[in-house]
């Protein structure tokens, strides 16, 4: 199978879709939003929390705590990679299946 310029807008689009969809969970999963993983919150016990579907961190509170855990991160990184493979395939077959017409 190669590579064509359509598969690699859809894998494009699909891995950038996913990392949006990390961004928005990562800001309504944290205590004060975005701002709060980047580590500019004024909040005083924001806990921030970061990765979509599988939380891979947690961190701060008024008790600090620090949790991350590389498996979910593993499987997120996987299932963004999937997803993208994904989008481009079936980029690739509505390309194909549009120039055959």
């Amino acid at each position: 199978m190669t590579f064509n310029r359509a598969f690699l807008n859809g894998f494009l689009i699909g891995l950038l879709s996913f990392f949006v969809a990390n961004l928005i969970a990562a800001h309504l999963l944290s205590g004060c939003g975005l701002p709060a993983l980047l580590g500019a919150s004024p909040c005083a016990d924001d806990i921030s929390r970061a990765g979509f579907p599988f939380i891979f961190l947690e961190q701060g509170g008024f008790v600090p705590r620090n949790i991350f855990n590389l498996s979910n991160l593993l499987f997120d990184i996987f299932i963004g990679f999937d997803l993208a493979f994904t989008c481009g395939f079936i980029a690739s077959r509505r390309e194909k299946r549009n120039t055959k017409s």
